[in-house]
């Protein structure tokens, strides 16, 4: 069977969303956490002192959380990027395996 024409198209492997979605859901998680907990805190009747102490240890927490989950989705990025390279470089061998074997029946070699 030939395969001459046919090639590996970058849609074969988008069965699983992207880096950059991911990213991109993560960031607007996190945008709309923060803006959620800004609303909630001035909706609160709390003196000013009381709100400021506690804007600020939310915004710590939001913040340590906001790096674990960039943290994350860094290491999920590279590692579907890995897994997407060695999927390609299989279907590349198998490609080039069934060049070689096309090429040896129609030569004979």
């Amino acid at each position: 069977m030939s395969v001459y024409g046919k090639g590996i198209c970058m849609s074969d492997f988008l069965d699983e969303p992207t880096g950059r979605e991911v990213r991109t859901f993560g960031l607007g998680l996190l945008i709309g956490a923060a803006v959620g907990a800004g609303i909630a805190l001035l909706a609160a009747p709390a003196s000013g002192q009381a709100t400021r102490r506690q804007l600020r240890r939310r915004a710590n927490r939001l913040y340590e959380r906001g790096s674990d989950a960039i943290s994350d989705l860094v290491e999920d990025s590279d590692r579907q990027a890995r897994r997407m390279a060695r999927k390609m470089a299989r279907r590349g061998l198998k490609q080039g395996r069934r060049l070689v074997a096309d090429v040896r029946d129609r030569t004979g070699v």
